[in-house]
């Protein structure tokens, strides 16, 4: 049950993201957004409506996997045996691959988005600080919230468990905001790396750097400090999460830069319409419906 239940949110997921690439706008014949940059944007801008359908709208089906993810590698402890792995490993030499990665998570979600807004004369550079900046905020809200509310256990080098690893606390600041579930550098660097590579994907390099970047932090996250930081799983939620918020900012924005006109609420203005994915078992068969809004 508990598989059927991981390979639909793995279907709605899949299904989400195929129907936000059907929504990227036409660019009414310019042939490069980058050389229509919108106004001047401010990471306040439609900061309501973001934060809102960057939990409930599309994001959310990631959000549900990131759930999902958790569950299944604790309990059948995949977290465990990756948490064992980083703790035997050569602290010096693994401390010079992955701490690199850990202080760039914990500073650039705050220096990239600040020097593109403030410190850069580049227009589109100031736009993509101000969407980086508005993504990394709504994940770093929306992680401390998870954290405070799940209050998960840390890997512990000397005494890794699988109980442990399915060690929660939930309830309302019973571990603070410090011990918990997701991981916060790996949430706010995945938004913050999406919400740029959206904003700017018709750049095939940044795009891919983007992805790269995130990934090296969550690896990191896992993998130095002798595993220590954070469980596998707390980086795979972090990641799904994060990403899903950021691309989502980062599309409602790019959709004003290249020209598509929107709605009065600042939505879209496209035609609602579902996309069904299909679900095969061995004892049933279904689909899942999806709505486009």
């Amino acid at each position: 049950m508990v598989r059927q239940i991981l390979i639909t949110f793995l279907l709605m997921s899949l299904a989400a993201f195929a129907n936000v690439q059907d929504t990227v706008p036409k660019m009414n014949g310019a042939e490069n957004p980058e050389k229509v940059e919108s106004k001047a944007i401010s990471p306040f801008d439609r900061l309501g409506h973001n934060m809102v359908f960057a939990a409930f709208g599309w994001p959310l089906a990631f959000h549900v996997a990131g759930g999902s993810s958790t569950y299944f590698l604790s309990t059948n402890d995949v977290d465990l045996k990756v948490a064992r792995f980083a703790a035997r490993q050569d602290e010096f030499s693994f401390g010079l691959a992955f701490t690199p990665g850990m202080i760039a998570g914990t500073f650039f979600p705050v220096i990239v988005p600040g020097y593109m807004m403030f410190f850069s004369d580049n227009p589109a550079m100031n736009n993509t600080g101000a969407v980086s900046a508005q993504a990394t905020a709504v994940a770093f809200l929306y992680n401390n919230i998870l954290k405070a509310i799940s209050g998960r256990a840390h890997p512990d080098a000397e005494n890794n468990t699988g109980e442990l690893s399915r060690d929660f606390k939930w309830g309302f600041f019973r571990r603070g905001v410090f011990y918990g579930w997701p991981s916060g550098h790996s949430m706010t660097n995945a938004s913050l790396a999406m919400s740029i590579a959206s904003y700017h994907r018709e750049n095939p390099y940044v795009v891919v750097g983007c992805g790269l970047y995130a990934g090296y932090i969550a690896t990191s996250m896992v993998l130095g400090a002798k595993g220590e930081a954070h469980w596998f799983s707390d980086a795979v939620a972090g990641v799904l999460m994060g990403a899903s918020i950021g691309w989502y900012i980062g599309n409602t924005f790019y959709q004003e830069k290249s020209g598509h006109k929107t709605l009065a609420n600042n939505r879209p203005a496209t035609e609602p319409g579902f996309i069904i994915a299909p679900i095969l078992y061995e004892d049933r068969k279904g689909g899942v419906v999806l709505m486009k809004f």
